[in-house]
């Protein structure tokens, strides 16, 4: 005799920052927090964002291509559905900006806002090609963990940077960086001059992400502090 379901899921909307398109979502199950633990436990970036996205593609009710999800909207939708799943509130810690003691705080996640994101930016290498840039998918940022204890901010920028080529638009032709394997992105990238690249990573650097205002006084000198809390990384620390 099948055992018989316990809890009927709550349905909540929330709208998907990269396209402006609402989706339908349930919190998260039981069997959805153990892969999620597991990966935290791990201390393996990978794994925890493969475990985010998986969330996401379990609780989200939609029809929704998590393969073609932004960075940002990995972070965004994650955090929504975790709010609803787990409390609306998430116990970190932050150090005081002038005597540098972690001080305990909690956040409340449903304050938590994502502005929508403008267009991208079409980028000028020089008279005889222009780069059409996307907004970097999460698979890119999943390509700079593979196979590395530690991901420096070298890393990440140049895979994010990889992850914003769209077309190639040359006098004859469009080229779809999709068509286009790995190695040959890199040697595209490798290729550039520092100022061609620098237009790439202006755009990566300003890619939305989730942030947050608090102001807490320091328990150990009472100093006030004002602070931002920028990345999924600041809410669940």
């Amino acid at each position: 005799m099948a055992l018989p379901k316990i809890n009927e899921s709550p349905k909540y909307k929330v709208t998907v920052p990269s396209t402006g398109k609402q989706v339908f979502y349930r919190p998260f199950y039981v069997k959805e927090q153990k892969v999620l633990l597991m990966a935290m436990e791990a201390q393996d970036q990978e794994l925890v964002l493969k475990a985010m996205v998986d969330t996401i593609g379990s609780c989200v009710e939609d029809d929704l291509d998590i393969n073609t999800l932004a960075t940002f909207d990995v972070e965004y939708l994650f955090t929504k559905i975790r709010a609803k799943s787990a409390g609306e509130t998430s116990d970190i810690t932050v150090k005081c900006a002038k005597c540098e003691h972690t001080n305990d705080y909690k956040v409340n996640l449903d304050n938590i806002k994502m502005d929508p994101p403008g267009d991208t930016p079409d980028v000028v290498l020089n008279d005889k090609f222009t780069l059409k840039t996307r907004y970097p998918r999460y698979n890119s940022m999943l390509e700079s963990f593979k196979g590395k204890e530690k991901v420096t901010v070298t890393d990440l920028m140049f895979s994010m940077s990889i992850g914003s080529l769209d077309k190639l638009l040359t006098e004859d032709e469009a080229i779809n960086f999709d068509d286009e394997t790995a190695e040959e992105k890199i040697a595209f990238l490798d290729n550039l001059n520092t100022d061609q690249f620098g237009k790439i990573t202006d755009f990566v650097k300003t890619l939305p992400s989730l942030q947050h205002d608090i102001e807490f006084n320091c328990t150990e000198c009472n100093h006030e502090n004002k602070q931002t809390l920028s990345g999924i990384q600041d809410f669940f620390s």
